[in-house]
């Protein structure tokens, strides 16, 4: 099972994607279902890893507001201020 993070760099919405490589099976699950801007243009929004697998930056390159993003079971995006 492989996990991935599919981000519109337009709208910073989030899709955890799921693959299984033995069943060929993909499920997604999204992270942010409302988009963080109305009028985004392509590359806005850029993902950061942090030192935790789970936990990564989410920058908007136009305002410079940050989330926190944590994928898993229980997926998380927070503001950072």
């Amino acid at each position: 099972m492989f996990m991935f993070l599919l981000l519109d760099t337009r709208t910073g919405q989030i899709t955890q994607v799921q693959w299984n490589i033995e069943t060929e099976k993909r499920f997604t699950e999204p992270l942010n279902l409302k988009p963080l801007v109305a009028d985004g243009k392509p590359g806005r929004f850029t993902l950061y890893p942090t030192q935790n697998v789970y936990t990564f930056i989410l920058l908007d390159q136009v305002s410079g507001n940050s989330w926190q993003v944590q994928w898993g079971k229980n997926p998380l995006i927070t503001p950072i201020n």
